[in-house]
């Protein structure tokens, strides 16, 4: 049976910017993966097909009850957090704000289980405050690995920080090093 792949990025303040650096050129990759970035409701529909320029991946806003695909990538709308069954299947709900934000990375993140055959990858990247600390700690708790963007390049460097200083970060790296990573450690399945 093959492994499954799932990435779940956590950004906020500046992140738009920031994640272009990450997608611009990426191939499709074997791997769903799954953005929480904290921007208004208007912004959503924007950011996604500005996002869905930059890569081969598929990008799209995440529809309550849809199955992740390897080879796409899924934003969380704002206003409703999202969260994983089985790894695999998105839900939407309306649960209280975590971190003063919804969606929460930590909200998306600490629902991710461990299971056989999947390969889990949390990054957390610029933004203010601490969502997605306690989610970055999870993904480690369940043999995850854990990236956190690097000072030097964050736009605002408290939820990478406070993520660092928990020690449950396996990589401090840049950008562009991040992009990397996820070719190297993904594979690519095609182009479009």
């Amino acid at each position: 049976m093959i492994n499954k792949n799932l990435v779940i990025i956590g950004i906020s303040c500046g992140g738009p910017k920031i994640l272009r650096t990450v997608f611009t050129g990426l191939p499709i990759l074997n791997a769903g993966i799954v953005i929480v970035q904290h921007m208004v409701k208007a912004g959503n529909s924007i950011f996604a097909s500005s996002m869905n320029r930059l890569t081969d991946m598929d990008v799209k806003i995440a529809d309550n009850g849809e199955y992740i695909e390897n080879g796409k990538v899924y934003i969380a709308p704002s206003e409703v957090h999202l969260e994983l069954e089985n790894n695999n299947r998105l839900y939407l709900t309306n649960g209280p704000k975590v971190c003063y934000v919804r969606p929460s990375a930590d909200v998306t993140m600490k629902s991710v289980k461990k299971l056989n055959r999947w390969n889990i990858f949390g990054i957390i990247m610029t933004g203010l405050g601490k969502d997605g600390v306690e989610g970055m700690r999870h993904i480690k708790s369940i043999g995850g690995t854990t990236i956190a963007q690097d000072e030097q390049s964050s736009v605002i460097w408290g939820m990478p920080k406070a993520a660092i200083d928990t020690g449950c970060i396996d990589y401090v790296d840049s950008p562009i090093n991040i992009h990397k990573a996820l070719i190297s450690m993904l594979g690519v399945i095609g182009g479009k």
